[in-house]
C-alpha cells in the first residue's frame, strides 16, 4: 500500500496540483526510499543527511517525526555526510555532487540527487520533476555494489540506468 502511494504521486499529479509543494513530494520519495533500501548490518536508526539548506529538509524532519528509526540533519560539508545512511543533495548544492562522490563512493550511503545529470556523475539515485511529473532514476548496479539492497518493486516503479 506504501508503495502504491509513491507511486500514484510519481505517475498522476500535474505541474499545477503540484508545483508548490514539489519539496513535500520529493521528501515522501526520499523517505520512501529508507524504507525500501536494505543497508548492511541493518542500523537501528537510519540517518538521513540533506545537504545545505534545501526546503527538503523541514519536510524530511517532519515525515521523521513520525518514525522512530529516522534521524534527519543538515549537512555543511561532504566529509560529515559520511555517517549518514542517505545524502539529499538539492540542485542549489549541484555543485558538490564530485567531492559527494568522492567521499562516499566505497560507503554504504545512498546518494540522491535533483539534477538528473547526476546519475552520471556519482548519484545512485535521482528524484526530479518532468512534464510536470515526480519521477526517479535509480542506478541498481551502484547500489548493490555499495552493499545496500534496493527492493525490487521500488526499482520497477522508477526508471532504471
Amino acid at each position: 500500500m506504501k508503495l502504491f502511494v509513491v507511486a500514484a504521486l510519481c505517475m498522476t499529479l500535474n505541474h499545477s496540483a503540484f508545483s508548490d509543494e514539489s519539496d513535500k513530494f520529493k521528501a515522501l520519495l526520499v523517505y520512501k526510499f529508507t524504507e525500501y533500501i536494505v543497508w548492511p548490518n541493518e542500523p537501528g536508526i537510519i540517518k538521513v543527511g540533506v545537504m545545505g539548506n534545501s526546503p527538503i529538509y523541514a519536510e524530511l524532519v517532519r515525515f521523521a517525526s513520525r518514525k522512530e528509526n529516522l534521524e534527519v540533519v543538515k549537512l555543511n560539508n561532504t566529509s560529515d555526510a559520511q555517517n549518514c545512511h542517505l545524502v539529499y543533495l538539492s540542485e542549489a548544492q549541484g555543485g558538490l555532487i564530485k567531492p559527494l562522490y568522492a567521499s562516499l563512493y566505497d560507503k554504504s550511503v545512498l546518494l540522491v540527487s535533483e539534477d538528473k545529470a547526476h546519475i552520471q556523475k556519482g548519484a545512485n539515485a535521482v528524484v526530479y520533476i518532468a512534464e510536470g511529473k515526480l519521477r526517479y532514476i535509480m542506478n541498481e548496479q551502484s547500489i548493490s555494489i555499495k552493499g545496500m539492497i534496493p527492493s525490487k518493486r521500488l526499482a520497477s516503479l522508477g526508471e532504471a540506468l
